[in-house]
Parts: C-alpha cells; structure tokens; sequence
C-alpha cells in the first residue's frame, strides 16, 4: 500500500500480514476528495488508526497535525514506523496507545485541543454498539463546523442522528459523514 496523493505520494505504507482491514485506497482517495479543502492546515484525528494510513493521507494533503490512536501493540508500532519512515517532522503528528472506546478521560487529562476533523474506522462488522460513544466523543472534540466520518459496512444506517449529513457508498463500505453545528 502507497501514500495516494499529496506530498508524500508513493511513499510506502507497511502494513502487518493479517489482522487489520486497511481502507482500501478507493476509499482513501474519495476521503480526501471530498474535504480537501477542510483538510488543509486542520488538526484530524484518526481514531483505530491502524497503520496510520488514512492520517498519513491527511497529513500529505495539507491537514497541520493529525493525532493517532490505535490500541494493538503489533499495529502500534508499524504506525510509529510509518511514520518515521514517511513524515518528516514529528510536531506535526502525535500517537496515543489507548482504547479509542475509552478516551474522553485521557484527551481531557492531556488537555489535548479540539479537532477539525475526526476519522474512524472502527473493525467491528457491527459497530452500532458503539456508534452512540463515538458521536458523543466527536462532538465533544470537535471544533464548532467540524466533521466526523465514520467508515462502516453498507449494511448499517447512521443517517437518524441529527448530525447526520451523508452517506457515501462504496462497494461494501460506507462513508456517513456528520458535521458539528453550534449550540442548538
């Protein structure tokens, strides 16, 4: 798997043997078409980051900082070696080993700012026992006009949240995409 786009396109993404289910670069590249311009100078957050690669995407286009967090000891360390071995300057990334389930308690400890945009790509076929945490954690963390994407299966339907915008269909997997407005 290769950096699709922007600066560092062509640059080399490791990715372990088995165990994860990388978005595949169909996905990747229709991620980064859709908010290119809300990617550029943001802070995004790729939560169950993996290999990093959909964070290494956003910092290749534009986004000014991108935090990782990916809580398997096998993937963590590939993601720190991608990023070594793609991103030049490590101010302008941060890597949390941690839950992604469990992070309200630690962004608020850390003190860690807001984010324009927030990806997740959870592995679970079924991921609507936590969709109700994660939107709760995304309007938490995000800034006022923020996004956040949520990468499933087609099969499940997130459109009844308030924050819904859109679904994009991608073969078998979906993009709802759902954007933060100001206190309602």
């Amino acid at each position: 798997m290769k950096v699709i786009s922007g600066t560092y396109k062509g640059k080399e993404i490791l990715l372990p043997k088995s165990g994860i289910r990388p978005t595949s670069e169909k996905v990747k590249q229709a991620l980064i078409n859709i908010f290119i311009n809300e990617i550029s100078n943001s802070r995004f957050l790729d939560l169950f980051a993996g290999t990093g690669a959909v964070g290494i995407e956003a910092l290749s286009n534009g986004a000014s900082f991108c935090c990782f967090v990916e809580n398997n000891q096998k993937n963590y360390m590939l993601l720190k070696k991608n990023l070594e071995n793609i991103i030049p300057y490590k101010t302008s990334y941060q890597t949390i080993k941690h839950n992604a389930t469990q992070l309200e308690d630690l962004f608020i400890s850390k003190k860690i700012d807001s984010f324009d945009i927030i990806f997740a790509d959870p592995f679970y076929d079924d991921i609507s026992w936590i969709f109700d945490y994660l939107i709760n954690f995304a309007q938490k963390m995000l800034k006022v006009g923020g996004y956040f994407i949520l990468e499933h299966n087609n099969k499940e339907d997130f459109s009844f949240h308030k924050f819904f915008i859109e679904v994009r269909n991608y073969g078998d997997t979906s993009l709802s995409i759902f954007k933060k407005r100001g206190e309602e």
